[in-house]
C-alpha cells in the first residue's frame, strides 16, 4: 500500500508539474543603438574616408554615474560603425559620445520593459540628441550622425 501511494504521488507531481506546460521564459537581451559617422554635406563615412582611423577611440561617458562604458566597433558592408549597448534592464541613460578628444554629441534615451504572453523585452520609449544632427535609417535603424568636416 505504501509502494502504491509512493507511485501515485509521483505521477501526480508529473503530471502536474507538466510535460503540457509550454511556458518559454525569453528574452530580448540588451538594448542596442548603432552610430555610423558621417560627413554632413558628402554622406561620406568619416572612419572610411580617412578623416578618423581605426584607432581613433569613440568615448562613451555615462552622464548619470560619471563612468565610460564599452563601445564595440562594427565592419560591414565597407562602413565603419559605433554600436552601443546600453542596458539590461529599464531606465533613462544620459550619454556624452566623443570621438578622439572631440564631443560629438549628447544622447538621451529611456527604456522600458514590456512583457508579452511569454517573452519580455527592452523598447526605448524616448530618444534625443543633443548638439548634433542625425537621421536614422529606417530600414536598419542605424543613426548617422551628421558631422561638419569643414571647421
Amino acid at each position: 500500500m505504501k509502494k502504491l501511494l509512493k507511485i501515485s504521488a509521483i505521477l501526480v507531481l508529473f503530471f502536474a508539474t507538466g510535460c503540457d506546460s509550454a511556458e518559454t521564459n525569453c528574452s530580448t537581451g540588451p538594448f542596442g543603438l548603432t552610430f555610423e559617422f558621417v560627413d554632413k554635406d558628402s554622406g561620406a563615412n568619416l572612419f572610411n574616408n580617412g578623416t578618423f582611423t581605426p584607432q581613433t577611440p569613440v568615448t562613451v561617458t555615462d552622464l548619470n554615474q560619471n563612468k565610460i562604458i564599452q563601445t564595440t566597433y562594427l565592419k560591414s558592408n565597407n562602413s565603419d560603425r559605433a554600436l552601443l549597448v546600453l542596458a539590461f534592464e529599464a531606465g533613462t541613460f544620459n550619454y556624452a559620445v566623443n570621438i578622439g578628444d572631440k564631443p560629438v554629441f549628447e544622447l538621451l534615451v529611456v527604456t522600458e520593459s514590456v512583457k508579452g504572453s511569454q517573452c519580455s523585452s527592452i523598447i526605448k520609449k524616448a530618444f534625443e540628441v543633443k548638439n548634433a544632427a542625425y537621421e536614422e535609417e529606417k530600414t536598419t535603424g542605424i543613426y548617422k550622425i551628421l558631422m561638419d568636416t569643414k571647421n
